[in-house]
């Protein structure tokens, strides 16, 4: 907004109406796309529950006679299956709801925009800090949001790409669909990817591909889950120093209190929270 309205003297409307385009094209479409598909799966195990259902009871069946241990029992299916019926009401509840708060998101963001600058001076004024440190403490939450907002989603398109590869070169059907679900699934801590790699190796392994499984789970514990180990604070750390245990904690205790969306604003409140202390050190201390 700032590169726009100072250096290239766009009216402000129009620099806010094209900021929030390139937004939905990048963020929301892609989104929306990767839902479509989600959905479109959901419909078709629905649709096909009861052979889907034979299929895990085939599964868990060569699971016993290979390993004595049995996963699925009876009360198990019957709790799956009322869950499967449940499921497309749910989606369409939050569809309408996501709807609804995407609209607010932008009408809010539309007059942020539109009053560039104004906002940062009355937040400014309501800091209890003298001028120079909060100009400091805003450009230290903009590291923050920088590390958060940028390096989580750079994480999770590598490991996206990454687990796609894994699954393509080892032959799992659809390959890149569930490449794109496990970097969506980098976001979730500790375990993360592993949610669908593991699951997809077993897949393989059970239905007769078995140095295939076995690969697919060998790369995703020796390749998949050291991108997530390595370069997750890697990626944060070349964006602000942000500590591993404020990532790890923010995105747990974000889940909690604001469900998916809590993977950004957990680190973030936390991170403002240590500033805040920091600023509030130098100034009375």
């Amino acid at each position: 907004m700032k590169y726009l309205t100072l250096r290239k003297n766009w009216n402000k409307t129009w620099a806010s109406v094209l900021i929030l385009l390139i937004s939905f094209i990048t963020i929301l479409v892609p989104i929306w796309s990767l839902y479509s598909l989600l959905s479109s799966k959901i419909h078709y195990a629905i649709a096909n529950s009861n052979a889907l259902i034979g299929g895990l009871k085939q599964m868990d069946v060569l699971l016993f006679q290979k390993t004595g241990f049995s996963v699925l029992s009876e009360d198990m299916m019957q709790k799956m299956q009322a869950l499967a019926s449940n499921i497309i009401p749910q989606l369409l509840g939050a569809t309408a709801a996501a709807m609804g708060t995407i609209g607010m998101m932008y009408f809010i963001l539309y007059y942020l925009l539109k009053n560039q600058g104004e906002v940062e001076k009355i937040l400014i004024d309501f800091l209890p800090f003298d001028s120079t440190h909060a100009l400091q403490f805003s450009s230290e939450l903009e590291m923050a949001v920088f590390s958060n907002v940028l390096g989580a989603p750079l994480l999770a398109i590598l490991q996206g790409l990454t687990a796609g590869l894994i699954f393509w070169s080892f032959g799992l059907d659809q390959p890149w669909f569930w490449g794109t679900i496990a970097g969506f699934m980098s976001f979730i801590p500790l375990v993360g990817t592993a949610l669908i790699w593991i699951p997809a190796g077993v897949n393989q392994y059970f239905n007769g591909e078995n140095w295939q499984g076995i690969g697919i789970i060998i790369c995703g514990a020796l390749i998949i889950t050291n991108i997530d180990n390595v370069f997750r604070f890697m990626l944060q750390k070349k964006f602000a120093d942000v500590h591993p245990l404020v990532t790890v904690l923010g995105v747990i205790i974000g889940i909690q209190w604001f469900g998916l969306t809590g993977i950004i604003f957990g680190p973030l409140l936390i991170s403002y929270f240590l500033l805040m202390i920091k600023m509030y050190k130098e100034e009375n201390i």
